[in-house]
């Protein structure tokens, strides 16, 4: 029964009281369905933000497949978290310019970084600290990559942290907006990791990975363009990255 009719069957009562009492109820619906409105709302915001409503420590690590394990990497929202460390790793191998082109299986390509995420590897207790690099593809040079992809590549050092590591003075420069010329490997099955008895799938967490932090990127920063001068002889007073695509186009070309 309706709430109206109810009123009518216990007597003669005012058609003014029915209608006043009929509105009272529809503000009264209406002043829940807004309640309901403002906490979806809420809900909804909170989802877009990030802000997690479960258990902040699994959603910030990152899947791994069955090829890797007594691994785990998660995200370093905060770097001061991690210790201040200079690290050391074997000398760089003496290639050629030639070599730089050919000795790696590398994809080439030019491009914007969108986003870098800083990431502590855990292998069975021993931490080391790197940085994951999202870079949305302009132009390939080499690769299977396509324009408009947007790639990740693992780096070498985490990125603006208390943390130093030998030997990855160009890619430490790597900005979020940054354009530049990328040289990273390509990560296939065979792209393992093994530390303190624990193996990292590296494909499983980045498509690409840098062979050293020096002489695989040309970036253009507001100091000006930043690449391993002294490994690219040939170009080594380039001031633009379209001085370094020719180059780069040249050397195809010619180790092709």
């Amino acid at each position: 029964m309706k709430q109206e009719e109810f009123f009518e069957v216990i007597g003669d009562i005012d058609a003014q009281y029915v209608k006043e009492a009929r509105g009272a109820i529809q503000k009264n619906n209406r002043k829940n369905s807004r309640h309901w409105a403002v906490l979806a709302a809420c809900f909804v915001l909170l989802l877009a933000l990030g802000i997690p409503l479960l258990n902040s420590h699994s959603s910030a690590q990152l899947p791994l497949s069955d090829a890797s394990h007594g691994v785990v990497v998660s995200y370093m929202d905060n770097m001061d978290k991690a210790p201040q460390v200079s690290v050391s790793y074997s000398l760089l191998i003496a290639l050629s310019e030639e070599e730089l082109f050919t000795y790696f299986d590398t994809a080439i390509f030019m491009g914007t970084i969108l986003q870098i995420d800083n990431i502590e590897l855990d292998f069975n207790g021993a931490k080391d600290y790197r940085a994951i690099a999202q870079i949305q593809v302009e132009k390939v040079y080499r690769g299977d990559c396509a324009v408009e992809d947007t790639v990740s590549v693992l780096l070498p050092c985490p990125i603006d942290a208390n943390i130093w590591v030998e030997d990855t003075e160009t890619v430490a420069n790597m900005r979020v907006g940054m354009r530049g010329i990328f040289m990273p490997m390509v990560y296939d099955d065979s792209s393992i990791r093994e530390q303190n008895g624990a193996t990292l799938a590296l494909r499983d967490i980045a498509d690409y990975g840098f062979a050293d932090g020096i002489r695989y990127a040309f970036l253009e920063t507001e100091e000006g363009l930043v690449f391993a001068r002294g490994a690219y002889a040939s170009i080594s007073d380039a001031t633009t990255l379209e001085q370094v695509e020719e180059y780069v186009c040249s050397m195809l070309n010619s180790t092709q």
